[in-house]
């Protein structure tokens, strides 16, 4: 099972993380462009792309269903719709198109934060926070692709099966 996880930046000119995670092999480095984003991706040819940054806008008011349930369980949420996430959206979007013309990968919306309280998982020193938030990205993957996971209405949060 392959998961590839992006923690999205919303300009080129920011560092987006990345991870692949094929276990026992894990694979982490900083993109960039789209292009990179989408060579790199093409050639680790996952079973599935999580991804941390918002897929669609809402249709009515500041928030989405979602993120108005991570709201709900007290996590900081930012609406699609400031202007510096819009950014994001927008190239969210279009990459997400653009990876399903590619070979019509399976892709699911995830939220790092919700996933590192659910599996208590720690970030080390040797990861920046953009490839910590793309591990994270992509162990929350490996959760959906196993059946271990919520759906908060199109953002999949893991749920914590070792018992802590």
């Amino acid at each position: 099972m392959k998961v590839v996880g992006l923690d999205l930046a919303g300009k080129e000119e920011n560092e987006t993380g990345f991870c692949l995670l094929e276990p026992p092999e894990v694979r982490t480095e900083i993109l960039k462009t789209d292009i990179e984003i989408l060579e790199v991706v093409k050639g680790a040819d996952p079973d599935l792309i999580a991804v941390d940054a918002p897929l669609s806008f809402p249709e009515e008011g500041m928030y989405r269903d979602c993120d108005e349930k991570l709201k709900d369980r007290g996590y900081d949420v930012l609406s699609p719709n400031y202007p510096g996430m819009e950014v994001l959206v927008r190239r969210a979007k279009g990459l997400v198109n653009k990876l399903k013309n590619i070979d019509d990968f399976e892709i699911v919306e995830v939220f790092p934060r919700a996933s590192e309280k659910n599996l208590q998982v720690k970030k080390t020193k040797n990861l920046t926070e953009d490839e910590f938030d793309a591990l994270l990205c992509a162990i929350t993957g490996k959760k959906y692709l196993r059946d271990e996971y919520e759906d908060l209405d199109g953002i999949i949060v893991p749920v914590n099966t070792d018992g802590k």
